[in-house]
C-alpha cells in the first residue's frame, strides 16, 4: 500500500481524431493526429513509489492492478490500463484542488 499519494493529473474530457491535408508545390499529404481536450493525465512509475514501510516498489510488476482509496472529497481514478512499469491516474475535471489517495498495488496471477 502506498499512503498519501497526491493526484494532480486532470482527466481529459474528450479525445479527437483529426485529419489534416496539405498540398504543396511538389507533394500532397494526409496527416492523422489524436488531440485531447481537457487536462493532463499523471503518469506514475512503480519504481518511483514507496510502500507504507518505506520500501521502494519494484520497477516491473507482472499483471498489476491499482486500487485507489480516496482520502479527501476529490474523485480520483486510474486512467486506462496499468502496464508492467506503471499507470496513469487523474482527478475529475473541474475539481479545484489536488486529490489525496492511498494506492493498493497488487500483482494478479
Amino acid at each position: 500500500m502506498v499512503s498519501n499519494f497526491v493526484v494532480w493529473g486532470d482527466w481529459s474530457l474528450a479525445s479527437f481524431m483529426l485529419l489534416y491535408t496539405e498540398t504543396g508545390e511538389t507533394s500532397k499529404r494526409i496527416m492523422l493526429a489524436e488531440n485531447n481536450l481537457g487536462g493532463l493525465d499523471q503518469v506514475v512509475s512503480f519504481s518511483g513509489l514507496f510502500d507504507f514501510k518505506g520500501n521502494r516498489l519494484p520497477e516491473v510488476i507482472s499483471h498489476p492492478k491499482v486500487i485507489v482509496l480516496p482520502k479527501n472529497e476529490v474523485s480520483c481514478f486510474v486512467v486506462g490500463t496499468e502496464t508492467e512499469t506503471g499507470f496513469r491516474i487523474a482527478r475529475s475535471s473541474g475539481e479545484g484542488k489536488t486529490g489525496l489517495v492511498d494506492l493498493i498495488v497488487v500483482e494478479m496471477i
